[in-house]
Order: C-alpha cells, then structure tokens, then sequence
C-alpha cells in the first residue's frame, strides 16, 4: 500500500467482483426450488437443468463487471509558457501549477509538461516545482508544441487507470499541423474516458499581427505574381509593405545596384483596415530564378495594437526558371518578336531549329525533337501544310502523356481556313472548326418519254403518269420540263417549257393513253435534239417503258448524250422481264436504273445534286466580346474592358471545353481552354499581333491577359513527376510522385534533389544531393531529420538516362520555413485555437470525481451476458427436451433422493 502511495513505477489496479444491478441476484434462491420443498422433483438430471437455468438468469441480469476503483488517479497539468501567451496569463498559468503541486492527494499521482519554457527574461518567473512532482519540458519560447504535449499526457496515464488532464493556453500553436495534432489527441483522451478541462486564455484583444506570406501560384522571374499576406488585427489602419533582399548584381544599373543584405520595397498597400481575419495582396515581380527572400512590413496609421513587436514576417520563395516556349509562326512577320515584348520577361522563346529566326520555315523543318524541354508551344497563324504530319502527332502525343501545353491563335491561315480539318491537332483543339456553306439550287431540264403503246394499257400507263408527276415535282420554278410519248411514232405532248406551268404539264398528263407499238429510238432522239438547245446546268431525260423495245443503235446516241452532259434514266413499269436492257440504257446514259412493279413502290428520281460554296470562316469587322472565364484567366484586368475585336475565325466550342471570351452577339467562342490528356490546350481565335487583335493591343492590359493565358496553358506541363515539400514531425519528406509518361525517351525518368542550403540559427551547414528512394511504383521519397529552428531549400529536376548529354528538366525551387524563431511563435496561425474550440464546443461533458468506473478491460465479465442469456436459453431448450423423453429412458438415470 506504501508503494502504492509514493507513486511508483507502475499502477496495480486491484479488480474485484462487482455486480451493477444486484437486486436480480435474488433469482439465485429460485435455483434451490427443485431440490427442496413442494416443487422438488426426483429426478435429479432435471433438478440440475433447472437450478442452471436460474444461475444463468441471474448472472446476466444482475450485470457483473470487473471495475476499477478509485483509490489511485494520475493527473497531468500542460501549461503553454510560449511566446504567444499573455504575460498575465503566463503568471496565471504558473500559479495554477504550484497550486497543483500543492494540493497533491496521497492517493494520486500528479505531472507537470512545461510547453515553450526557455529564457523568456525577467517578466516571466521561472516554474519552480517540489521534486515529488514529475515535471516534464517541451520545446522552447519560440517554438509550441500542443499536440505533443497532449500526447506526453496521454502516455503519462497508464492504460485502465484513472485520469485528469488540465490545459492551460492560448490555443496557438507554432503550426496548424500542431493544431489538428492536439484536437486528435484531445478527441483520443474523450474516447479513454479521460477528462481534459480547458482554461484557453482569449489573448490580447485585437492583436495586430502578421500570420502569413503566400504566394498565389507560382513565382517565375521576369513574370509579376500575386503574394498574399494574411493579417490578424482589430480594427486598425496599417500601410502594408513587401520587401525583397536581391543578390548583388555588378551588371546591374548603379542607380539600383543593391549590396547584399539590403532590403528593397517592392510594392505597398496604404489604408488597409484589418478587421479580424483580413488578406492583403501585394505585387511581385522576381528578377531573378532560385530563392527569393520576401519581407512583409506592417505599420499602424490608425489604432492601437496592443502587443507591439511582431509586425514584421520574413519568407523565402522559390523563383521557378522562365517558361520555355517553342514559337511557330509563318504568316505574322516579327510575331516572336512583338510576343515578347507583350508578355514580359517570363518567357524563353525557342526557335523550331535552334538557328535564330521568327519560327518559319525559314528556321529549318520540325523535327520531333524540337519539343525536348519545351514548356509551351505557340502555333501563330500558321497553316496546316507548314506543320509536318509527323510533328502534328508527335505533338498530340506530347500533349496528351507528357503535360505539355499547347495555345492555337490566328486567324486567315489557322483552325479551319488554315486547312487544320481532319488533321492529327484538330483533335486537340477546343473547338470544332465552323465552314458555312451557301447551297445554291441549279437549274434543270427534264424530258420524260412515256411509253403509250399497247403493251402499256390499263394499270401501267397509270404507274408511268405517277412516277412523271413524282419526278415533275421535285423540279423548282426556275426548273424546265418537257414531255415526249411515242406509240410506234413519236410526239411532244409537252414542249419544253418552265415548270412553274404545272396546269399544263397536268392536262397532257391527264390525256395520255395506250395505243400503237413501241419504237423508242426516234423518242430519245428527238429529246436529244430538244435539249440541245436548252442553257441549264443539269439535263436529264427519264424513260418510262415496260421493257418491250426494239433493237437499235442505243449505245452511240446514249454515249453522245451523256459525253455533252445529259444523262438518261430508265424505268421499267411492271414487272422484270426487260429490266437487263433497261439497266445497260442507264448505264450507257450515266443514269439510274428504276423498277416500279406497282403502286405502292414509287420511286424517288434524283433528278440533280444540289451545289454548294464555301464561305469564309474568317469574319472581319469590329465585333463586341463579352467575359465568360473565371478571374484566375485575367488577373486584374477588367474583362469587361476589353474593346472589340477587329476580326475572328469563327469556331463552335466543344462539349466539355471553357468558354472564356466570346462575341457578344451571336456567343462565337474567341478564347477556349480544355484538359487533353496530361496537358491544357487552349485556342485564341484572331491573331495576337495580328490586324483582329489591333484594338486590344492599343490597351495596356492586353500584355498582362495574354502573359497569364500562356502561363496557365502551360501551368501543368512537362515534368513527369510533381514534388511536394513538407514537415513530417521531426523530418523533412520530400516527395516525388509520377503523373506522366516520358514522351520520345526510351528509359524511365528519375527524380533528382539537390540540397541547396539547410539552415538553423547558427547559419547554413548542409548542401549536396538528396537521394530518393522508390517506395512504390510512381513514388519516391527522401527524409531529412530537421529541427524545428531549421529551414530548407531543395532544387528539383528529373534526368533522363538514356541520353548523353545526362538532359535535366528545369528544376522546381522547393522551401520549408523555421516553425521556430523570435516571432515565430506570436505570428502562429489561428487555425490551431480555431479547432481546439471546434473540439470543445463539441466534446461530451465529463464529470469529475472519484466514482467507480467500469474498466474496458479484456475478458470483461459484463461482456459475458449475452452469452449468459444464450447459455440460459439453451438450457431451457434441454429442459423441454429432457421431459420430452421416453420415461423408460429416464427412469434408467433417475435415483431417489436419499435423506
């Protein structure tokens, strides 16, 4: 018991029978019932089953459990002493904890964890505590570590034993990653039956400090970018300024040459009212790839801020190298060089044959290998027969499994009047190529012969005037239409005239009858003669017979026919038995062959094939254009300040494809954007330094849209594989995880790292490759140990084996930030008091004391009392079937009770 009270090196929890409803143990005296008084039996198999049957009732009614008393607890107290608490609530805090100290039971082991202690100088008294009490240090003033903390409590408390844990602090910890890590460990503690009570200090009232410096997307050099710097205040004024320290440039302007170590402002924001959680965006533009260290200054023009001191917040940004772009242009002289001076510096341009040039062919054919380490490519109104078949594959293949990006602009010589229809990049594209027709109508003559003979009486002379109607109709106004029948002679029942007579035409239809023998010949030739002297663009005579002709010269009067542009048709009326003369007639004529065996199957006579032209798709004129893209295509400039456009190729947006600009009036798509594959293409209908972009180019923000249009066509591109960077508790993990394939290389693409400084206060002390391992198929990665007052900087690239020049994509600039430092801990985000009162307003209340508690332990005896009521049950059953028995069976195992 001694041991047990000095708080030794283990907890012994005495365990013990205990019943939670012992009134149901009463039904124990039932089990005597069948061995004694009235309701004895003699049998004493039957008496047992019985007397089972009532234990097992009892036991799991009366609920029997093993618990744990509560002699002996083990509270813990986690004082927060960082540099974000109040001095006030730090002496709070102190004083709390020697009065834990004090009021130490003899039944009760008691913890103190010191989060954040170090030097923190005179104003704060050091926590001085008796030597029984277990006092346990984490981290320094700079750096908290809540989550830690909590989980050092939770191991503190051995598993079964009763517990307590009281929190003292701001809520704030170095990181947000810490914070979640706290409400995880407070949530586990809830689920132990472990009560945590709070004491979260509210911190000085509107605090102005800055909590953070990001910048949105990447930063590339030579390429203004958004950075965005998070403030936390209470209603004051402050003038926001961004700063950077450039390296020493001796080729620099005297007049803005910098030493090293000197910081330059770069941009400001004056008037800014920070209200609670307020961003503030502030303009970049680094001069330089590699690392950029940023400076956020913050200075109060109106207000008070209570806790002065830490208004300034420092970073470090990786600056990524300028976007390769492989430009192809033909038909827009200078274009490159006019591109270049629009969007700025953060593009490398690159020419088809490395030889200098504007991308024509000039520049030498393309080659496959022109797309080795290209971020972009720009088609500029060039045509199709400029772009080699193979190339233009090469180029989907890129696209779609290597990331690259694509942007299709112009406007005479592009998309569908560029001859891009059914080529390899039309399926690329974002939209569908538009070429309107106009359908024009051509003019007809037709001469239908009617056979009238004898052979044609009744029904068939019926079928041969429907079959004319049906042809006479499908003739236009403008159309000509005559009629000749023979009958053994011939005769024109209907001169050539327009068919817009149809009155006529119906009268001489109406009058025919059969008559007379079948001489055809002398018929084709006098619609031969007939039609010579008509001007329309189709001539074309149609035979109706039932295939009783003579012989005759047919084949060089029908050849000579359709040889001068007159085709000639047969129809065989009834029946089959002549329709092989019939099918040569049309043959020699150039026309068709039909068979009308009845009434119910007319034919359709195709008479003429309608023509059409093409009209341009390009469209000139000024043309409104209205917004549709999302800010993230335009930045800061106004869409709805763009001016007309001056001309476009007209296209139709594909399902699925981003609308971003398109004409007012009739919705035409002018700028259109899509994921294809691994890569983005996006396609800008009129030329960028063209005539149709003239009056965009007169503004001032046209640049600055045309600059982010290519960077965000190419944001996802080309390396196959993305890094990310990140702190995993006491490491740095660095990970390299594949999303494409290597396009035109035989062997597998590896990640590389190169350390390019890793710092703590005492200054820089490792540099060197970083090795990554495999740890799946399209996963690498690298672990560093890192302090917590430590920062990195990695350099990123891939290399490609196979090749012999060791090729290395453009590497990705990676940076992890102190969690330590003067101001870090006072510029902690507030996500980690946010969650931690997300998990109090939540959590179930406990209530403390020294009451008994049933401890979850293995083989508990409370989780028998299914098994006790199922044992119960099954008794039962034997006993009805034991009195179920043949009595003979019985009687053999029965004996008397004997006194």
């Amino acid at each position: 018991m001694g041991a047990r009270e000095s708080g030794a090196d283990a907890l012994i929890l005495a365990m013990e029978l205990r019943f939670l409803a012992p009134g149901f143990a009463l039904l124990l005296l039932l089990a005597l019932l069948p061995w004694v008084g009235p309701f004895a039996t003699r049998d004493r198999r039957h008496a047992a089953l019985r007397s089972a049957l009532f234990v097992l009732l009892a036991l799991a009614l009366a609920r029997p459990a093993r618990v744990i008393p509560a002699a002996l607890t083990h509270e813990v107290l986690v004082l927060d002493r960082s540099l974000s608490v109040r001095d006030t609530a730090d002496a709070a805090g102190v004083a709390a904890a020697r009065r834990f100290a004090a009021e130490r039971g003899a039944r009760a082991r008691r913890t103190v964890i010191e989060v954040g202690a170090g030097p923190l100088g005179s104003a704060r008294a050091a926590l001085t505590l008796p030597d029984k009490v277990e006092h346990l240090v984490l981290g320094d003033e700079h750096n908290s570590t809540l989550g830690a903390a909590l989980a050092a409590a939770a191991r503190a408390i051995a598993p079964g034993a009763r517990g307590a844990i009281e929190v003292h602090t701001d809520g704030l910890a170095t990181e947000a990653v810490d914070a979640s890590a706290a409400a995880h460990a407070a949530a586990d503690l809830a689920a132990r039956g472990i009560e945590v009570r709070w004491h979260l200090d509210a911190g000085a009232p509107g605090d102005l400090r800055p909590v953070g410096l990001t910048p949105v997307g990447n930063l590339r050099v030579g390429q203004e970018s958004v950075v965005e710097a998070r403030l936390l205040g209470g209603g004051q004024v402050i003038t926001c300024r961004l700063l950077v320290r450039p390296a020493a440039d001796p080729a620099a302007d005297s007049s803005k040459a910098l030493a090293a170590g000197e910081w330059l402002e770069v941009d400001r924001q004056e008037g800014v009212r920070v209200e609670g959680d307020t961003r503030v965006a502030l303009r970049l533009e680094p001069q330089a790839a590699g690392f950029q260290e940023v400076a956020l200054e913050v200075d109060v023009v109106e207000g008070l801020d209570p806790r002065p001191g830490d208004t300034r917040l420092e970073r470090t940004f990786g600056v990524q190298d300028p976007l390769r772009v492989l430009y192809l242009g033909e038909r827009m002289q200078g274009g490159r060089a006019a591109l270049a001076e629009l969007v700025g510096g953060g593009f490398e341009w690159v020419h088809p044959s490395g030889a200098p040039g504007d991308g024509s062919l000039a520049d030498g054919a393309l080659h496959t290998a022109a797309l080795a380490g290209i971020d972009l490519v720009l088609l500029d109104d060039r045509p199709a027969a400029s772009v080699p078949l193979p190339f233009q594959e090469a180029l989907v293949t890129a696209v779609a499994r290597g990331g690259l990006g694509l942007v299709c602009a112009g406007g005479e010589a592009a998309f569908g009047p560029g001859g891009y229809h059914n080529t390899p990049l039309e399926t690329l594209l974002p939209v569908e190529f538009v070429q309107k027709e106009e359908k024009r109508d051509p003019s007809t003559t037709l001469v239908v012969i009617i056979d009238t003979s004898g052979s044609m009486g009744g029904q068939r002379v019926q079928l041969a005037k429907e079959v004319s109607r049906l042809a006479i109709r499908r003739l236009l106004p403008h159309d000509k239409v005559g009629m000749v029948e023979f009958y053994g002679a011939k005769r024109w029942a209907v001169p050539i005239q327009p068919a817009s007579n149809s009155i006529e035409i119906e009268r001489a239809l109406n009058r025919l009858d059969a008559g007379g023998g079948t001489v055809i010949l002398p018929a084709i030739e006098e619609a031969y003669y007939g039609l010579k002297n008509v001007r329309t663009r189709y001539k074309h005579v149609l035979i109706l017979t039932d295939g009783g002709v003579e012989t005759g010269a047919f084949e060089p009067l029908l050849r000579r026919m359709a040889d001068e542009g007159m085709n000639v048709s047969t129809v065989l009326i009834g029946g089959d038995a002549h329709s092989e003369f019939l099918v040569t007639l049309a043959n020699w004529g150039q026309g068709r062959f039909y068979s009308v065996p009845n009434r119910f199957n007319l034919p359709e006579i195709l008479l003429k094939q309608p023509a059409s032209a093409k009209l341009p798709a390009y469209r000139s004129g000024s043309v409104a254009v209205r917004a549709r893209g999302g800010a993230a295509w335009f930045g800061d400039v106004d869409p709805e300040s763009l001016p007309p456009v001056e001309g476009y190729v007209e296209t139709r947006a594909r399902p699925g494809a981003e609308r971003i600009l398109e004409t007012a009036a009739e919705g035409h798509p002018l700028l259109a954007s899509w994921r294809y594959g691994l890569g983005r293409v996006t396609a800008l209908m009129t030329e960028p330094t063209g005539p149709g972009s003239a009056s965009w180019r007169a503004g001032s923000d046209y640049g600055d849209w045309l600059a982010r249009t290519l960077e965000r066509t190419a944001a996802d591109n080309g390396a196959p594989f993305v890094f990310q960077l990140q702190r995993d508790g006491d490491e740095a993990l660095l990970i390299a995880e594949r999303r494409a394939e290597a396009v035109q290389r035989s062997a597998e693409p590896v990640p590389l790292a190169e350390l390019t400084s890793l710092t703590d206060a005492t200054g820089s002390w490792a540099t060197g490759p970083w090795v990554l391992e495999r740890v799946a198929s399209d996963r690498f990665e690298a672990r560093l140990p890192l302090a917590p007052d430590a920062g990195l900087r990695v350099e990123c690239r891939v290399a490609w084996p196979e090749r012999e020049s060791g090729a290395r994509s453009a590497p990705t600039r990676l940076t992890l930030e102190p969690l330590a430092g003067a101001a870090r801990e006072r510029q902690a985000p507030p996500e980690a008091r946010a969650a931690l009162e997300t998990l109090l307003a939540r959590r179930p209340a406990v209530t403390a004391g020294a009451v008994e508690s049933a401890e979850p332990a293995f083989l508990r005896l409370r989780e028998y009392r299914p098994l006790l009521a199922f044992l119960a049950l099954l008794v039962y059953l034997l006993d009805i079937l034991y009195r179920r028995w043949p009595q003979s069976f019985r009687a053999d195992r029965s004996r008397p009770f004997e006194s």
